[in-house]
């Protein structure tokens, strides 16, 4: 039952990853269409516009020009100076002068006064304007009549929104937004509703669907008016085919190769990769202590926080997880789990040993990041540790990889932490590498203090790399201290700090804390001169 109830959850989830992507592939046409649809609309509304501001340019050089004319009103000449304004201007029927509700005279000639009557509304800037008034000798041509100044300029509204739209359904309209009355309009057809007007500020455009239709408005940033341009929604179902011919197919191929995605992804996570990144995000690694041993006195002075991976009842070595971590880019997760567990565990050292320090890890990545030494002071806030409690070892290779490491070095140096270089003399550092790096601790590495013999004897690099450390004026930690011989050589050679089997193997925290609570006195191991 068990099995047939997986392979349908498997067959569901495979046709999901199937489907999916087709079904967003739709969608994606059809929000493509709508917008589509919605930028022609805006590019309709701005076309208006920009015919309205150069109807609007042309009337306010013709009432400039009338303004300044300095000739006797209707005179013939100021007659002939209209018709010639009329004449170079596009957009303009007639020009004339006006007189309350009286035209004067106009560049059809000078004729008995005409009343038009009561003007539509005046603007907010004091313009006055009657819409669709019947003008000319037969009083059949219906335009508008702007006043400003007594100057009189006629145009025909419906140049504004007589625009090429492929005979689509699409509607126009042209307002003055500085009145409130949605009959100050001028429409492409009479089925205009004067709830598709909303307010927007100059210069700005907006769209938006009201049932069946894309209202899409455009106002001037120069001159009181705005446009709006209506568009049946059905229209943007052509651009749906268009686009769900593209996308469909993508969709499809995107379902297939979703589907064997899925069938990877199930085997990568039982990769090493996979495995290591699952541990990382679910924080599955824990510590243990190694401790470092003061030699003059015997007694336990800090400790090497160690990060380990144990998966069921195999503890994996960090030798063989930390460089795959580094590799596929989560070493900064396992850092980051690690500097968790030292925060927690180091009240616990402190309140036994206040002068305690924890010797914390890092890489090569973790120095190029800055942001490691805010990190490391969040340990001490929230621990309330010193910065002398916390020792930041590096190896070598991780502290000459580049000038990042060193400006994070110097970082934490000015906040009180000590440096310590890892495993020295396997890398690749030099003497000048050294003093620039103003190390606090130099830890030689087990394969070298190996070569320290039951009869006192070693090879040359041992007290080469003590005199080293030495002339720099840095303490020395040896590591993988595992017989007598080797701490009594160490020793008498002033070396101040070791760890190794030789004293403890690396211990859990509680186990820790019980070596520090009930460790005696010791007295220092003898020493032999060599």
């Amino acid at each position: 039952m068990k099995v047939r109830q997986g392979t349908i959850l498997a067959a569901a989830i495979g046709l999901l990853a199937f489907l999916a992507p087709i079904l967003i592939s739709l969608r994606l046409a059809w929000i493509q269409g709508i917008s589509d649809e919605q930028a022609e609309g805006i590019r309709f509304a701005a076309d208006s516009v920009r015919r309205g501001e150069e109807t609007a340019s042309q009337i306010e050089r013709a009432m400039r020009i009338l303004r300044d004319d300095h000739l006797k009103p209707c005179s013939p000449d100021e007659v002939n100076l209209m018709r010639q304004i009329d004449i170079g201007s596009s957009n303009l029927q007639t020009v004339g002068r006006i007189s309350g509700n009286l035209v004067l005279c106009s560049s059809l000639g000078i004729t008995t006064p005409i009343d038009v009557g009561q003007p539509t509304f005046t603007s907010s800037f004091g313009i006055r304007e009657w819409l669709d008034y019947n003008y000319g000798p037969q009083r059949l041509d219906r335009l508008d009549i702007i006043d400003f100044n007594g100057i009189a300029i006629l145009v025909d509204p419906k140049l504004l929104v007589d625009l090429d739209t492929g005979g689509q359904g699409v509607e126009l309209a042209v307002t003055v937004p500085s009145t409130s009355s949605p009959m100050h309009l001028i429409t492409s057809t009479a089925s205009f509703k004067p709830q598709w007007l909303q307010p927007i500020a100059p210069g700005l455009s907006s769209s938006y669907i009201d049932g069946a239709f894309v209202v899409s408005q455009v106002r001037s940033s120069k001159h009181d008016l705005a446009a709006v341009s209506i568009l049946p929604i059905a229209l943007a179902y052509h651009h749906v085919k268009e686009f769900a011919a593209i996308f469909v197919p993508i969709g499809c191929v995107c379902g297939i190769i979703l589907a064997l995605a899925v069938a990877y992804v199930g085997r990568q996570r039982l990769s090493p990769e996979g495995l290591l990144k699952t541990a990382a995000r679910n924080q599955d690694f824990y510590l243990e202590y190694q401790p470092v041993i003061e030699l003059r006195t015997g007694r336990i002075v800090g400790a090497e926080a160690l990060v380990r991976w144990k998966r069921g009842d195999t503890v994996i070595s960090p030798a063989s997880f930390i460089p795959l971590a580094e590799e596929i880019g989560i070493i900064a997760l396992i850092t980051r789990n690690v500097l968790n567990i030292v925060t927690r565990d180091l009240p616990r050292l402190l309140a036994v040993d206040p002068g305690f320090h924890v010797a914390v890890n890092l890489t090569a990545t973790d120095l190029k990041a800055a942001a490691i030494v805010d990190r490391l002071t969040d340990v001490l806030q929230t621990s309330g540790a010193s910065p002398g409690n916390l020792v930041v070892e590096a190896t070598e290779h991780g502290l000459v990889n580049g000038p990042e490491c060193f400006q994070v070095i110097s970082q934490l140096h000015a906040r009180g932490f000590r440096i310590a270089i890892d495993d020295f003399g396997t890398g690749y550092s030099n003497l000048s590498s050294l003093q620039e790096l103003h190390l606090d601790l130099l830890k030689i590495d087990k394969g070298f203090i190996d070569t320290i013999q039951a009869d006192g004897t070693s090879s040359e690099l041992v007290p080469h790399i003590i005199d080293i450390a030495r002339s720099l004026r840095i303490q020395i930690v040896a590591e993988g201290v595992e017989t007598e011989a080797q701490t009594r050589f160490l020793t008498s050679r002033g070396v101040e700090y070791a760890q190794g089997w030789f004293f403890s193997h690396a211990v859990r925290i509680d186990d820790l804390c019980t070596l520090l609570d009930t460790q005696p006195l010791l007295t220092p191991p003898s020493t032999v001169l060599v």
